[in-house]
């Protein structure tokens, strides 16, 4: 059965579109293209159409496809938007979108499509992938250590896993969010805004108490339009980039011990500059990462409300971290206070819970609460439909 199938079934069977959409992984709008489709042609409907053109004058050249395959066989972990990109590098000029070397590399049996994950709650642990220079940003607290004073010293940094730039390496005292804050706005108004930080799940980038993990930062970066993007717990290398810089600054570290913060972060600020004007990568073709760094969309720190989709209904979170619902107080986060959250229906007494772009968890109407994975009656709803499938 193929996905089309799939969620047609889940359909006909009573599932409302919206959240079968959500269930297969798919846009609203094309679950319910496929819907009209169906309805109109029958299973003739759910096969794809063709989008190619009689002519088309801008059709990628045999010598490109056969670069791009010999750079994913050199390089079998990039994935299409990073090969787009080195080939672009390496001619002086945009050759292909990252879709098109997507669709090609697919040809060739060199890439295969993820199966589709379903949200268990929270900001998620997915897959991400790193859609070229000034895309995405990665940070972490390296491993604290005792300075000359025998005070602790916890290393915040922020990088690009792309070019592999090092934007920050901030000596803090701990790892409260304020000194976190001072340094990524710091950063953020020197380089500009990601789409998407990547993350690990401790302090100050998640709360496990939290509705979503979400913490006072985490709300800063969606209100700045940056989707939080947290590593599974346990897997570091999934921040393999990030972590690999960590290795290379602990032998600077051990190599340069200092008496005190102030005078670590002359010593980081050392490290960075080698680092990123200095030190070749292999990947950046023996350059260093300055070669390789571009610009990220310009920051604000003013950002404008949300705007929710119609099909929401929308709910201000009250004093205390509570919205009102169907006559009743219940309680989402402290963090929320002040906020609006969108409300998505996508069950009969379900709905997932929005804050601006990033979906936090879920509200149960029957128990009349709010949590981080689908209830356990709509989970099994989804398991039968998937077996019945």
């Amino acid at each position: 059965m193929s996905a089309k199938e799939a969620l047609m079934w889940d359909v006909n069977n009573g599932m409302s579109v919206t959240m079968a959409a959500e269930v297969h992984g798919v846009k609203r709008s094309c679950a319910y293209k496929w819907v009209d489709r169906y309805r109109r042609l029958g299973l003739a409907g759910l096969e794809e159409m063709s989008r190619a053109p009689e002519y088309s004058p801008n059709r990628i050249s045999q010598t490109l496809v056969t670069e791009l395959v010999e750079l994913k066989r050199k390089h079998p972990r990039f994935g299409p938007a990073k090969l787009a990109t080195m080939l672009e590098v390496r001619h002086g000029e945009h050759v292909m979108a990252a879709s098109t070397a997507g669709e090609l590399l697919a040809r060739h049996g060199l890439v295969s499509k993820r199966r589709a994950q379903r949200s268990t709650g929270s900001i998620e642990h997915r897959p991400f992938e790193v859609a070229g220079a000034g895309d995405s940003m990665t940070t972490d607290f390296k491993g604290q250590f005792r300075m000359g004073n025998n005070a602790f010293c916890y290393p915040l940094t922020i990088a690009d896993p792309f070019s592999r730039y090092v934007f920050a390496i901030d000596a803090l005292a701990s790892t409260e969010m304020a000194g976190a804050m001072a340094g990524f706005e710091r950063v953020f108004r020197e380089f500009g805004i990601p789409r998407q930080m990547i993350n690990d799940n401790g302090t100050p980038f998640c709360s496990s108490h939290a509705l979503g993990g979400l913490t006072q930062l985490s709300r800063w970066w969606i209100e700045l339009g940056i989707i939080p993007m947290r590593i599974q717990r346990g897997h570091p290398e999934q921040n393999g980039i990030h972590e690999r810089m960590h290795r290379t600054f602990k032998d600077w570290i051990i190599d340069h011990p200092r008496a005190n913060l102030r005078a670590h972060q002359r010593s980081f600020n050392l490290f960075r500059s080698e680092f990123n004007n200095v030190r070749p990568h292999q990947s950046l073709g023996q350059k260093p990462p300055a070669s390789a760094v571009k610009p990220y969309r310009p920051f604000s720190s003013r950002p404008g409300p949300f705007e929710y989709d119609t099909t929401m209904m929308v709910r201000p979170v009250r004093s205390k971290g509570y919205i009102q619902w169907n006559g009743a107080r219940i309680f989402t986060s402290e963090v929320l206070i002040g906020t609006n959250i969108g409300l998505l229906q996508i069950d009969h007494d379900v709905w997932s819970i929005h804050f601006g772009a990033v979906r936090l968890g879920y509200l149960d109407g029957l128990a009349q609460r709010v949590q981080n994975r689908l209830p356990e009656r709509l989970q099994a709803k989804i398991t039968a439909a998937d077996h019945a499938g």
